[in-house]
């Protein structure tokens, strides 16, 4: 009889364990445990007005693969002009990097295209004669005439490599509004890509400049996005062209704000990831009409912001341009353009490089 009260106690106590047990994994699924597992970045999908993180790879105890795909798209109108911390991100697989960087030894070199160098460089647009000097003979021929200048340089600097590049103007302000009605026409891709493939085999830099005129900012960044994802491929943005509401190029100077500085420089530090590479962004000025609130003005640590003292004439006005600029806020480096045409007379190799602080970029036109 003992044994078999004890018999049916046990059944009793198994039949009640198991409801609750059953119970239990019903309706208290919260506490199941977390398991975690290591996340790999396993590839970089570009969209030429997105950026988009990673595609993930999880693989679970068991061995079976498991797919996820997180995105955070910012499309090119509304870049988020705080990521300037972005600079402090590290190869770890758990910061979503692109691996591919790491293995090319990015970010640990994180040398600037600045480093001990000064660039020096000839402008215009491919299109042809008008804007400046580049354009008016081949892309090749065009080549021997900006290593010519910056021979001049570099027979000057000793301790300093004087790099010659490309300054194309891509995005052209009209006088004529054009069938969209955005004043500005844009030279063809491939003849960008052209220009810049031989720009690469020989050494050289190449900057692309956009003049907006009525057309969004964001657009004409969207138009250049591919070639500034490549490896020298720097930005220029000229506020002349900038122009509000009613306003023909030409006719009146454009202006360019500290916030649309700051939405430029977050951009490109977006392309900066995807180059593997520091990025140059020069603005160009001559007259304080085309600026305000540069106080707004952020620093972007992988974005390299050269003011570039524009506007042509003698030698004092082009300095003073240049002392001003530089001790205004927002001055990062300082640039200097000078017109073969225009200056009364063209500023020496020495002149301007006696100037403080000492221009890092040098354009003709």
């Amino acid at each position: 009889m003992i044994y078999r009260r004890w018999f049916w106690l046990g059944i009793v106590l198994l039949f009640v364990g198991g409801a609750l047990l059953a119970l239990s994994a019903g309706l208290d699924v919260s506490r199941a445990p977390v398991v975690a597992v290591p996340v790999t970045p396993v590839g970089l999908e570009i969209a030429d007005s997105t950026f988009v993180e990673p595609v993930l790879a999880v693989e679970l105890e068991s061995g079976a693969p498991v797919t996820a795909t997180t995105r955070m798209e910012k499309t090119i109108d509304s870049p988020d002009p705080t990521l300037s911390p972005v600079e402090d991100m590290s190869c770890d697989a758990s910061t979503g990097i692109d691996q591919n960087l790491c293995a090319r030894g990015w970010p640990a070199e994180r040398l600037s295209p600045l480093d001990g160098r000064i660039l020096v460089g000839l402008y215009g647009t491919p299109l042809g004669r008008g804007l400046g000097i580049l354009g008016t003979v081949s892309p090749t021929a065009t080549v021997t005439l900006a290593r010519e200048q910056a021979s001049a340089y570099q027979a000057i600097l000793t301790d300093t490599a004087v790099v010659p590049f490309f300054h194309m103007v891509t995005t052209i302000a009209d006088r004529d509004p054009g069938e969209d009605g955005d004043y500005n026409h844009r030279v063809p891709t491939p003849t960008i890509q052209l220009w810049i493939d031989v720009a690469r085999a020989h050494g050289m830099l190449v900057v692309l400049d956009i003049q907006p005129a009525h057309s969004p900012l964001p657009v004409e960044l969207d138009y250049v996005a591919p070639f500034l994802r490549q490896r020298g491929v720097h930005l220029a943005v000229d506020p002349e062209f900038m122009m509000p509401h009613g306003a023909v190029p030409g006719e009146r100077i454009g202006f360019m704000d500290g916030d649309s500085v700051n939405l430029v420089q977050a951009w490109l530090a977006e392309r900066v990831w995807e180059a593997g590479e520091r990025k140059l962004l020069i603005i160009h000025q001559f007259d304080e009409r085309m600026f305000e609130g540069k106080e707004r003005i952020r620093s972007y640590r992988l974005v390299e912001l050269i003011w570039d003292s524009d506007g042509f004439g003698g030698p004092p006005a082009k300095i003073a341009d240049h002392l001003q600029y530089a001790e205004e806020p927002g001055f990062e480096y300082g640039g200097f353009k000078l017109f073969y045409d225009y200056d009364e007379p063209v500023m020496s190799p020495a002149e301007v490089l006696r100037l403080q602080p000492r221009p890092v970029f040098v354009v003709y036109q």
